[in-house]
């Protein structure tokens, strides 16, 4: 063995004790990983100094259980995006990703996709209609593209109605979703902009006790109410593909609850602070910037609050286990 070989292990070998050392003298213990399943947001793990006392807690925050989903398909997209898009799964807004494998994927001309928060781009809804053949049921309260509008502005019957059939399987609702009232409305009883329960949206779209193939929420932050008050017995019965954006106000405890049959596939982190407008490809994420990104930790009350927003904080792709056995 070369004789600097042989310095370099005893240098390491001594240094490595000299810290060890210091580090007892001064309280400290240093900390060790645990290896094993966590079904916690966290788990604490307390090391104990030679005289027996706690003096130390290393915290391990767990990430989402995941499945690995071997067909990931990106639907919908401005063109004028798209086409300077570097590959398939280069997130782009307005854009969201599906799982296509085996028994996830939506069945063509069979399929049922929910579609909560449209602003102005429906290119999603639009390719899941023309691509799958599905049925479409968009909804959006406060904001109508003037390709719905156009279809409105045709019969004036539909001046004043909270629902547009853009064609025979996607309707377009001026509809959005709250929980401070448990009626449920037919939908002649309803009026443009009128919040409703998730109940009353499965009655009023016919898709109660039916299987929602795809569920896409992008609604600005009540998806952590919709998350909240789901019912999981009935989500892992009836929701396939359960896509959504998530805001500051959502957490891990927050979305833990999908778990009971739901495993993340895909995430797309975004801080927002540092996103880019005007690019090529739309509206950049932090992560896509090719100048880098920057996040401020000062406004993280600990590494645990931290962790649990790059956790969590974006679009969040999960797919139902029960549907893939």
């Amino acid at each position: 063995m070369p004789i600097k070989f042989k310095f370099f292990i005893l240098l390491s070998i001594f240094l490595f004790i000299g810290i060890l050392t210091l580090s007892r003298k001064n309280n400290v213990i240093l900390p060790i990983k645990k290896i094993k399943e966590s079904y916690r947001e966290y788990e604490l793990i307390k090391l104990n100094s030679e005289e027996g006392e706690s003096n130390f807690e290393a915290v391990r925050v767990r990430d989402f259980k995941f499945y690995k989903c071997n067909n990931i398909k990106r639907i919908g997209g401005k063109p004028e995006y798209l086409k300077n898009a570097p590959d398939d799964l280069f997130r782009i807004d307005g854009a969201w990703f599906i799982c296509l494998d085996h028994y996830a994927q939506p069945k063509k001309s069979q399929c049922n996709v929910l579609s909560l928060g449209i602003n102005t781009d429906f290119t999603f809804d639009q390719e899941m209609r023309d691509s799958y053949d599905c049925n479409l049921y968009s909804f959006d309260p406060f904001v109508e593209d003037p390709f719905f509008t156009e279809i409105r502005n045709k019969k004036p019957e539909l001046k004043e109605s909270p629902v547009i059939e853009v064609n025979n399987k996607w309707f377009f609702y001026r509809l959005g979703i709250g929980f401070d009232s448990k009626e449920t409305k037919n939908l002649n009883q309803l009026k443009i902009q009128d919040i409703v329960s998730f109940e009353n949206i499965l009655k009023i779209t016919g898709l109660e006790n039916k299987i929602i193939d795809v569920f896409k929420m992008d609604i600005e932050g009540p998806e952590k109410d919709v998350i909240n008050n789901m019912d999981m017995d009935y989500a892992c019965k009836y929701f396939k593909n359960l896509i959504f954006e998530t805001h500051a106000n959502c957490n891990f405890k927050d979305l833990e609850k999908l778990e009971k049959c739901f495993r993340l596939f895909y995430r797309s982190t975004r801080f927002f602070k540092g996103d880019t407008f005007g690019a090529p490809t739309g509206h950049l994420t932090e992560f896509q910037n090719p100048n880098g990104w920057k996040l401020d930790i000062k406004q993280y009350e600990n590494e645990i609050k931290l962790a649990e927003f790059m956790f969590t904080s974006g679009e969040l792709y999960f797919v139902n286990i029960n549907f893939l056995k």
